[in-house]
């Protein structure tokens, strides 16, 4: 082989080369590039479901913040005096910095504990039932997800009446706090809140023409109806029974 042709040998091998870096390079970037699509997707799925978690602790809380209320009025009391100064005189007002010194005041209506306020809707092996811990055909199962990230905290405040601390027409707000705990960055909040009235008598809400002075069945028979159907003439369905 002359040096020429060994020359040129070399050359050739030396640009097959960069072609084979240039195409790992490329194909190393793609894989990059779909590594961080799928991470991203991911991230996006889960931040998602944690707020989907979030939303429903704090309406479960708020529906357990509710019924408190409820069980904690007189179905006499037109206001929530005394409600409220029950709460207050329990120690309940929130001290916690961004929620201390408010003006109507915040309480926690849930209290959990001393050390953490949250209530946590926690799922653990010890929670779930025998048959929910095994399969179908009797097979216990060796391992399952359980859930100790979930939380949430209930508030309740006048609404901004004629007294910050006194309600004076009957109207209160509720306010619920549900979190979802992420180890790899901060938690997922949702805050959800009502403002709720006692109400002192029954209600009832029915469907089709009660709302017109009809019977609770639906008919005219109803002695505070002020006028009475007109049954002069009456029209009935047609007999589609063949012979």
């Amino acid at each position: 082989m002359t040096h020429r042709d060994l020359a040129r040998t070399r050359a050739n091998g030396g640009f097959t080369l960069l072609v084979a870096l240039g195409v790992v390079l490329v194909v190393t970037m793609a894989v990059m590039l779909s590594y961080r699509v799928v991470g991203r997707e991911a991230d996006t799925q889960a931040d998602a479901r944690r707020q989907k978690e979030a939303f429903f602790a704090a309406e479960a809380g708020l529906a357990e913040g509710r019924e408190a209320i409820r069980m904690r009025t007189s179905i006499t009391d037109e206001t929530y005096i005394a409600t409220l100064n029950t709460i207050r005189l329990a120690g309940a007002e929130v001290v916690e910095l961004g929620l201390a010194g408010a003006n109507p005041p915040w309480y926690e209506l849930l209290p959990a504990s001393a050390g953490d306020p949250w209530n946590y809707l926690r799922l653990t092996p010890g929670d779930m039932p025998a048959h929910e811990k095994q399969s179908a055909g009797g097979v216990a199962y060796e391992d399952y997800p359980v859930q100790n990230n979930v939380r949430y905290r209930v508030f309740v405040r006048d609404d901004v009446d004629s007294d910050p601390v006194s309600d004076s027409n009957g109207l209160i707000w509720v306010a619920a706090v549900g979190e979802v705990l992420n180890r790899d960055g901060r938690p997922t909040r949702s805050v959800v809140q009502a403002l709720i009235a006692n109400q002192t008598g029954a209600v009832a809400y029915g469907p089709g023409c009660s709302v017109a002075g009809c019977g609770p069945d639906n008919t005219h028979n109803n002695p505070l109806d002020s006028r009475a159907a007109d049954v002069t003439q009456v029209n009935t369905l047609p007999n589609n029974t063949p012979p």
